[in-house]
């Protein structure tokens, strides 16, 4: 099992935020402490255009913008149609604003001006207090140890969150009552069994049509596969048996590659 988890920074944020320079050092502190801005938008219009393009798994919603809604208005309508954690910017401390956000239930508020760790230790707040609730209400989503999101899995650890992306996994061996998924470049260690892991990697797109299992104790990316032997797959310096069961399975998926 490889402990130094090193892993590429890959949850994507929207900045929404109608001051140019405020939302540059913005960017900046979210790039700073690891993690990717995917869009701005100085409205709540460009906001939802931005959402319903490239869903974020995170956004960070100044109240006071541009355009005929203002933050909470805007957050109230992408609540109503993703699933997304959201973090509210304002410099205003009234109680009217203060109970009027509150209703959204945010997953965290930021006061200006922003601070880099008050940023980091926001966005981390949000993400595991969407994680558990998230997991309470979609027990096939969510693992104990992470997140699936739509191209990666974001996977709890010590030290911090840290991101995997989907299309890099090769496989997943079963490991008596845990699993290790293993990836290009690394293998982890996941203490939950094999198929638990599988069900929740498949909500998303790629994984469902691409990690499947082939035996009891093994489940792979088929896009991964180097050759077909017989009744051995081949994964890099990796040899899996296939099962009767679920050969058919595997060539139908092969076979529309």
């Amino acid at each position: 099992m490889n402990h130094n988890l090193q892993l590429l920074p890959v949850i994507q944020i929207l900045v929404v935020e109608d001051n140019f320079l405020v939302a540059e050092s913005l960017c900046e502190d979210i790039r700073a402490v690891g993690f990717e801005v995917c869009a701005v938008a100085e409205s709540g219009e460009m906001a939802m255009n931005e959402v319903s393009k490239n869903p974020p798994d995170l956004i960070l919603m100044d109240i006071r913008i541009k355009g005929e809604m203002d933050g909470i208005e805007t957050a109230t309508k992408l609540i109503q149609d993703y699933e997304i954690p959201i973090i509210f910017l304002t410099d205003q401390t009234d109680q009217f604003t203060f109970n009027r956000a509150k209703k959204v239930q945010p997953h965290a508020f930021l006061s200006k001006p922003v601070t880099a760790v008050s940023l980091q230790r926001s966005i981390e707040l949000a993400l595991n207090t969407f994680q558990k609730k998230y997991s309470k209400t979609k027990n096939n989503q969510s693992l104990e140890e992470g997140r699936v999101f739509k191209k990666h899995f974001m996977l709890k650890a010590k030290g911090g969150l840290y991101t995997i992306d989907l299309n890099e996994i090769e496989c997943l061996m079963a490991d008596t009552s845990y699993c290790r998924l293993k990836t290009t470049e690394k293998e982890y260690h996941i203490s939950k069994p094999m198929n638990t892991v599988l069900e929740s990697l498949q909500v998303a797109p790629y994984c469902k049509e691409n990690v499947i299992r082939i035996s009891k104790s093994a489940s792979i990316n088929i896009q991964k596969v180097q050759a077909i032997k017989g009744n051995k797959v081949l994964l890099g310096e990796k040899e899996f048996s296939i099962g009767a069961r679920y050969r058919e399975v595997l060539f139908e998926k092969i076979q529309t590659l």
